[in-house]
């Protein structure tokens, strides 16, 4: 995805691939978004928002991991 300068992209947010985000263009949360430029697709499922989130939790778990080996 490309995101122009301003574009602001809310929490639990799914962007698709190649999708361009045009300046100043605001990405509502909840939402799957797809294009060029991009448009709103639909609605995430629960199970998607929860996916969001179990991801940043795995990423921190990851980061945690690493700093810990240089020790």
């Amino acid at each position: 995805a490309i995101i122009m300068d301003g574009a602001v992209i809310e929490d639990d947010v799914f962007i698709g691939a190649g999708s361009l985000i045009p300046p100043n263009k605001t990405l509502l949360s909840g939402y799957l978004y797809v294009g060029n430029p991009v448009k709103q697709a639909r609605e995430l499922k629960q199970s998607e928002v929860d996916f969001l989130k179990q991801s940043a939790i795995n990423y921190l778990e990851l980061k945690d991991d690493y700093l810990k080996q240089d020790s």
